[in-house]
């Protein structure tokens, strides 16, 4: 462990919209949190009920995917991106366990070590996905057309009232502690109904939480190409200046590739 935790920017996370969905978890600490910090919060459960703990990686005694089915142990070093899937954890706990089973199924079938485009996606959308509930789905058109202008400038009013997007890979939260003009998520459209917008936080994150975990256990994520990408930075409120020239810049609001 460090003699010295990274700097905790708390009124970051409590200004950017971005961490809406840790926060809860995130204010309950005044510092960088420990192992020991993270064990005194209520553990999640794998899919075989074992409680889900944080461990130093040194301690492990199995492959990191079967530490977790088999033992309830996630790998988890002192620094930013392991510290943020822990709290995805805490947060989405029933789609990460659905995550691990999906990969120790793949698993079980592979020759040769073989990863394949399902654990390919799995780990994307474990890493840099972000999940967007809408309740109307031309916007989810719009999204896969790479329709920026539409999506982020004619329906900026929509955002949070019609659409929203959470992120769920770890990967986004640690790139937004610095971003940069380019930063790009892959995306899971899940359909909800209008009254999904007036839910508390908590209960929307709920939902799609048991929503996200009904569809991989269905076998519904299957390869990379079924999560769209989603340049985040575009998202009203989640980068400070975004003017025309912003969304101009098609190096990173790129078009739609043109068929061959």
């Amino acid at each position: 462990m460090p003699e010295t935790w990274p700097e905790w920017p708390l009124d970051y996370f409590r200004q950017h919209p971005a961490y809406a969905p840790l926060l809860p978890l995130l204010e309950q600490f005044p510092h960088f949190p420990a192992l020991d910090d993270l064990a005194r919060l209520p553990a999640p459960r794998n899919t075989a009920g074992l409680p889900i703990r944080f461990v130093d990686p040194d301690s492990l005694t199995h492959y990191y995917e079967t530490e977790i089915a088999e033992l309830g142990r996630v790998a988890t070093r002192a620094n930013w991106h392991d510290l943020f899937n822990a709290l995805v954890w805490l947060t989405f706990p029933r789609s990460k366990s659905a995550l691990n089973s999906l990969h120790r199924r793949v698993m079980a079938t592979a020759t040769d070590n073989a990863r394949g485009p399902v654990r390919d996606a799995a780990t994307l959308f474990d890493e840099c996905g972000l999940i967007v509930a809408s309740s109307e789905p031309a916007l989810f058109t719009r999204q896969r057309d790479h329709a920026w202008d539409e999506l982020f400038i004619q329906h900026r009013q929509d955002w949070g009232t019609r659409i929203e997007a959470v992120s769920f890979g770890h990967a986004n939260y640690e790139a937004l502690l610095d971003p940069f003009a380019g930063l790009t998520g892959k995306s899971w459209q899940i359909p909800v109904s209008p009254d999904y917008f007036d839910l508390p936080q908590a209960e929307r994150i709920a939902h799609l939480d048991a929503r996200i975990a009904t569809l991989i256990d269905g076998g519904e994520l299957t390869t990379p190409r079924q999560l769209p990408p989603l340049p985040y930075l575009g998202i009203p409120g989640w980068w400070p200046q975004q003017d025309a020239a912003f969304y101009a810049n098609t190096r990173y609001f790129r078009p739609q590739r043109k068929p061959a």
